[in-house]
This record gives structure tokens, sequence and C-alpha cells, in this order.
């Protein structure tokens, strides 16, 4: 190991890939959470389901134009930055969510979502081709994708049976603490 990498052991990497993942597992909770809430989010902001679907084209759109500016950033300030700054956006994002009955507020929170969702898979990838050998990086790659869609889970089913108990402002300021958290 060179003196630079002694810090990089297997089980740091091991770690650091997990947290990672955490909060890719996050992002993709936050990006499920409307969908699993169409009925709810239309009684909520007045619209129909037309314009609900607009929300996520919106936050795919940010998503997808995120990508290469992230990349940018990425490499000049690093994953760790970049999982935080995801985490804390997504986590605003659906704070504003919980709080909100305005439909242009709701779509400014489907932003930060998306925009917040953009930096966290392209992030983990970096940690990937960082912490581990090249040999293990396709299969990593595929596993991390794979790992992240407990997230779509855990939209839903416990964010549902939340929403039907709860209601929409506790569901929402819940999801929103998990994402601030893991800032």
């Amino acid at each position: 190991m060179e003196r630079s990498d002694a810090h990089r052991t297997p089980r740091r990497a091991w770690l650091i890939l997990a947290l990672g993942l955490a909060v890719y597992i996050v992002g993709v909770f936050q990006r499920a959470s409307l969908g699993v809430a169409g009925v709810e989010a239309e009684r909520r902001f007045g619209i129909t389901a037309a314009v609900l679907s607009l929300f996520s084209v919106l936050q795919l759109v940010v998503y997808a134009g995120m990508q290469v500016p992230v990349g940018v950033i990425l490499d000049r300030f690093g994953s760790r930055r970049l999982i935080a700054t995801g985490a804390a956006l997504m986590g605003i994002g659906q704070l504003l969510l919980a709080i909100t009955h305005s439909a242009g507020v709701a779509v400014a929170a489907r932003v930060l979502v998306g925009a917040g969702d953009a930096m966290t898979f392209i992030s983990v990838l970096r940690l990937i081709a960082l912490w581990f050998a090249p040999a293990r990086v396709p299969v990593l790659t595929q596993t991390a994708g794979i790992v992240g869609q407990i997230g779509q889970i855990v939209a839903a089913y416990p964010l549902v049976a939340l929403l039907r108990g709860a209601g929409w402002t506790t569901s929402y300021l819940s999801a929103a603490s998990i994402g601030l958290a893991m800032a």
C-alpha cells in the first residue's frame, strides 16, 4: 500500500460504501414517495392526476439535466460533500412538501428532491471506483443499483401505511427527517 492509500482498508471501503448506499436507498425512497401518494396529493393540492404526473416528469427532467453539472461538481468537491448536499436537498424538498398546500410550492419541492437525487447515485458510483479494485467495480455498481431499490419497497408499503394512519404532514415530515438526518 502506498502511503497515500494507507487509510483505504477493506473494512473502511465497505463502511463508506454502506453509508453511501444508505443515502441512495433514502434517495430512491424520496423519489418514489409521491408516486404512492397520488390520491392524497390530488386532494391536498387540488389538482388532477394529469397535473400530478407533471410533478414526476419535472423531477425526472431535473434529475437527468443535473447529471453533467453534478459530474463536474463531483470532480471538484468529492462524493462526501455531494452525498450530504443531495440528502439535504431531498430532505428540504420533502419538508416543503409536508407543510404546503400549494401546487406551485409542491412543484418546487419536487425539483429539490430531483436535484438532490441526482447527486446520490453518481456519487456512490464514484465511491465504488475510488475504494474498490477495478475488477469489482462492475458487480458493485450493479449491486448498488439493485440495493437502492429497497427505497421503492419502503415507499410502497411503510409510507402508504403511515399516510393512511398519520396523514400527509406527519408522513412527509418523517421522510424529510430521514433525508436531513442522512445529510
